[in-house]
C-alpha cells in the first residue's frame, strides 16, 4: 500500500495521504513517505502546483499516534525516535514553504494537532464545512509543534490563536475559514475538489519564474524595512519585464479585461 499516493493531471501533482488502517496519523512512515513525496515533485519541472489531500472518506489526519507518545512517554530513552520523526516533519513543512510550486491543501473530515499544522505552510488552503480541527497541545501536557506558534498567529492573529490553545477546543471548518486559517470553505467534498482543480487550470496559465519571486516577496516581509521591501519589489518587477513573454502576459490581461 502506497502511504501517500501520487497522481499527475496536467501540471498539478496530487499528493494523497492514503494510511486508511492508521488514519494518515504522522508516525515516522507517514513523515518520510510525505517528505519523499514532496521532494519528487518540487523536483518536477513541468508541475507547478502541489495539492495535498486525503483519500479516507471521513479524516485528514489524526495527527499524532497517542499509543505511540504514551509508550515513548514511559521510556525515557525512546526520545530519540520522537526526535527523528518531528524533525522529519519540520523537513516537510520547510519544503512545503519554501517550494517554488503553488501548494494547496484540501482538507476534509478531521485533522488534529499537527494534522492541521502541517498543513499551514501551503499557499492555499482549501476545507469542507463540517471539517474538525482540535489544538489541544497544553491538554497532552505539551508546547505546540509543527509550525502552529509561526503561522496560526500570522494567520489569525494572538487573541484568536491564544483561544484556540488555550480552551483546546474543537472547531470546524467554517469557523476556521470565517478567522482565515483557510481561503475557502465549502459544504461538500467534491466542491471543494472541483474547486481545486478550478485552481489548479487558472495558476498553470501563470509562469513558475514569477511565482517563485512572489513567494519570496511575501516570505520577507515580516523581516524587512518597508525601505527595503520596495527596494526588492522595484528589483523584481524589473527582472520580470526581462522576460521574453512580458508583452503577451500583458497583452492578455488587457484582452480579458482583468484590470481596467
Amino acid at each position: 500500500m502506497e502511504i501517500v499516493k501520487v497522481r499527475d493531471e496536467g501540471s498539478i501533482r496530487y499528493l494523497e495521504l492514503n494510511d486508511g488502517i492508521k488514519k494518515n496519523s504522522l508516525d515516522l512512515e507517514m513523515a518520510q513517505s510525505l517528505l519523499k513525496a514532496i521532494k519528487l515533485a518540487d523536483e518536477k519541472a513541468d508541475c507547478k502546483v502541489i495539492v495535498f489531500s486525503s483519500t479516507g472518506r471521513a479524516h485528514f489526519s489524526k495527527g499524532p499516534d497517542l499509543d505511540q507518545l504514551i509508550n515513548l512517554a514511559e521510556k525515557n530513552n525512546e526520545q530519540a525516535k520522537l526526535d527523528q520523526v518531528v524533525s522529519i516533519l519540520n523537513q516537510v513543512i520547510l519544503e512545503i514553504y519554501q517550494t517554488s510550486k503553488i501548494t494547496i491543501a484540501a482538507i476534509h473530515g478531521y485533522a488534529y494537532g499537527g494534522g492541521l499544522n502541517i498543513m499551514l505552510a501551503c499557499d492555499y488552503r482549501l476545507t469542507v464545512n463540517n471539517a474538525k480541527f482540535i489544538e489541544s497541545f497544553l491538554y497532552m501536557g505539551v508546547t505546540p509543534d509543527l509550525s502552529a506558534s509561526y503561522f496560526l498567529p500570522r494567520l489569525i492573529g494572538m487573541p484568536k490563536t491564544l483561544e484556540i490553545l488555550l480552551t483546546g477546543r474543537l472547531f470546524t471548518g467554517q469557523e476556521a475559514a470565517e478567522w482565515g486559517i483557510f481561503q475557502e470553505s465549502f459544504s461538500k467534498r467534491s466542491e471543494m475538489m472541483e474547486r481545486v482543480k478550478q485552481l489548479g487550470e487558472q495558476f498553470n496559465t501563470l509562469y513558475l519564474e514569477n511565482i517563485s519571486k512572489m513567494k519570496e516577496l511575501l516570505r520577507v516581509t515580516y523581516f524587512q524595512s518597508l525601505e527595503q521591501q520596495l527596494e526588492l519589489e522595484k528589483q523584481l518587477l524589473l527582472e520580470a519585464f526581462q522576460h521574453p513573454a512580458i508583452k503577451s502576459s500583458l497583452m492578455n490581461v488587457h484582452t480579458n479585461n482583468r484590470i481596467m
